[in-house]
């Protein structure tokens, strides 16, 4: 195997795949990328088991070969070089990198014992024309929680995938509960339910690299792993095995109020109070709503108000500053529609097709 190649081309590669190599021991062969060069591309491969890529590079290759080495080793290696052209060879167990005076070897490993990439082809797949599927995800990791010690809850350490008609995407801390909806293309019709939880770290991996015009390949049956593609480059995950909870039964159906507000008033309104506690008191009058930071968590104290037209005449509830932002943030829109019940059940942040399900802060009597 020889090439040449760009080191801002090949650094940024590495950096992309480094992701998918595993960190704990830089021995084991999952801890290095497979590289082959054919005669007109570079076909690097990087699998921990858990997650894989496939990234391609248009290059013309000088001699056909391959090689599996550290990729931290030659990272490590670009990052001390300046802008140039790199050539890569490989001789027996090593692979010689030259740069102007300077060259470097790196130990190589048998490709034979590197972990094969799964087999996608076969699998029937949706479309994704745009972003949103990755605004999504990176809106959801906020929710996604992040208590590994809890086991009984492992499911919710990523995100819930719901393909029927169209696709929903659920993410939750067992405090709040966050639902996004969107159409996909090329979907049948008639399509059975059926549902993956992605984990959160897959799904912020595919924020980062697919950025548009890509496709979703899936598993019909016993889903065990999700495929993502676009024109160079292909991520497998594998999921999180078990039954996500029944979340619709967290979303309720029927509301006594809804009350459309000014998103950024209601933000700035909260940022106030939160600068002074976690929770924030909200009382609703019929021509203002009230924001308090609790006495009970700080020997400090933070109000404000904003102007709104309401239903109500001193209803209150105590929240969690930080979930009220996190939803808030996720609606890119000048308001937003906020639905109540009982002042002490759970409310609903919603606009367009994204809601979140805030359960309320339970105060001592």
């Amino acid at each position: 195997m020889k090439f040449s190649i760009a080191k801002t081309q090949l650094e940024s590669a590495l950096k992309d795949l480094i992701a998918f190599t595993d960190k704990k021991d830089a021995s084991n062969i999952s801890a290095h990328i497979c590289l082959e060069a054919t005669s007109e591309s570079l076909i690097f491969q990087a699998n921990d088991l858990e997650m894989g890529l496939c990234l391609t590079l248009n290059i013309d290759v000088q001699e056909e070969g391959s090689a599996v080495f550290n990729a931290k080793h030659l990272l490590d290696i670009l990052s001390k070089l300046e802008l140039g052209d790199l050539m890569l060879e490989s001789q027996e167990n090593t692979m010689l990198v030259r740069f102007k005076r300077s060259k470097f070897k790196l130990a190589l490993l048998d490709k034979a014992y590197f972990p094969k990439f799964p087999d996608y082809a076969h699998l029937p797949s949706v479309h994704f024309s745009d972003t949103t599927l990755g605004d999504h995800f990176r809106k959801l990791a906020q929710v996604i929680t992040t208590n590994t010690a809890n086991t009984s809850k492992y499911e919710f350490m990523g995100v819930l995938l719901v393909l029927q008609e169209n696709l929903e995407l659920v993410a939750t801390d067992t405090r709040r509960l966050s639902l996004a909806q969107m159409e996909v293309e090329g979907l049948l019709e008639a399509h059975t339910r059926m549902e993956f939880i992605l984990p959160k770290r897959a799904a912020l991996e595919i924020v980062k690299l697919f950025k548009g015009d890509f496709e979703m390949f899936y598993e019909p049956k016993d889903p065990t792993m999700l495929f993502f593609k676009n024109a160079s480059m292909v991520l497998f995950a594998k999921l999180i095995s078990g039954k996500y909870p029944s979340y619709q039964n967290v979303i309720p159906t029927q509301f006594i109020h809804k009350i459309e507000l000014n998103t950024q008033d209601f933000k700035d309104a909260i940022n106030i109070t939160h600068a002074l506690g976690t929770t924030t008191k909200i009382i609703f009058y019929p021509d203002k709503i009230e924001f308090e930071s609790l006495e009970s968590e700080s020997p400090n104290f933070a109000s404000t108000f904003i102007e709104a037209n309401t239903p109500l005449d001193q209803h209150i509830i105590h929240a969690q500053a930080r979930y009220l932002l996190d939803a808030l943030n996720a609606l890119p829109s000048p308001t937003f529609e906020l639905c109540l019940n009982e002042e002490n059940a759970p409310f609903v942040i919603q606009k367009n097709n994204f809601l979140t399900v805030v359960m309320p802060v339970a105060q001592e009597a």
